[in-house]
């Protein structure tokens, strides 16, 4: 980079050469950056042709899931968090052995084990896991319609010192990674039960077809005056995959 001397003093582009300011003086450099026909054609750039596809595509894929969830994603404030569901996405593509680079998918890496693991083993807050919350294991029956939480006992949830009652939802989020139909989510009924040596055994999963995600969703609410109120501390998770 050189330091332009002298009573000419301009700034902008010339013969290959960008003149600008900085800290009051003028400065030139060689005309660079990247060339969009190279990107587009040259074979030197082939990987990152690959690399932007399927970026772009785990991106959206990112957006219709992240849309399909919002109600119960948006109450928990959770930084970044488009970012983190589009790197988890990014991680399910790579699992796709059936396309060439740039044109695998979602949807196929999702077909393979390794790709249902990381789904279900995502966490939507990166600060707090959800077994920290909710310390079960669970097991979802998408042809029985219930999921079942091994050993439960109301007592083992961490939940905050006000908290006087805990609500579980179940959601089953129907989606369509190749085409994005209109994602359809059917809620079960919501599940209250006091802080207290409580057992249950299973919650109702709505049955649906196509790729079906269980999210389960807990809140912990406090009753003031008749009023009930939803604290901070909740969380969701995914607990089950039906491809």
């Amino acid at each position: 980079m050189g330091k332009l001397k002298g009573i000419v003093q301009f700034t902008g582009h010339f013969d290959g050469l960008s003149f600008y300011e900085v800290q009051g003086k003028i400065v030139v450099r060689k005309t660079g950056g990247f060339d969009g026909e190279k990107i587009k054609k040259d074979s030197n750039y082939t990987r990152v042709r690959e690399n932007s596809s399927e970026f772009a595509h785990s991106a959206k894929v990112g957006k219709y899931f992240r849309a399909s969830i919002a109600p119960q994603l948006l109450p928990l404030r959770l930084p970044y968090i488009h970012n983190r569901i589009v790197s988890l996405f990014q991680g399910i593509l790579k699992f796709d052995l059936v396309h060439s680079r740039g044109d695998r998918t979602v949807g196929t890496g999702l077909q393979t084990a390794a790709g249902k693991k990381a789904l279900l083993d995502f966490e939507f807050d990166k600060t707090q896991t959800f077994s920290s919350i909710f310390p079960f294991k669970m097991h979802v029956d998408f042809i029985g319609g219930t999921l079942s939480i091994v050993d439960f006992c109301a007592n083992t949830i961490s939940s905050p010192k006000s908290a006087d009652r805990i609500e579980l939802q179940l959601h089953a989020v129907v989606l369509d990674f190749d085409v994005f139909t209109t994602p359809v989510l059917t809620p079960s009924s919501i599940f209250h039960f006091d802080i207290a040596n409580k057992q249950i055994t299973d919650l109702i999963v709505p049955i649906a077809s196509g790729i079906t995600l269980a999210v389960l969703e807990i809140n912990f609410l406090q009753q003031i005056n008749g009023n009930t109120t939803k604290l901070k501390g909740g969380g969701i998770k995914i607990v089950g995959v039906q491809i």
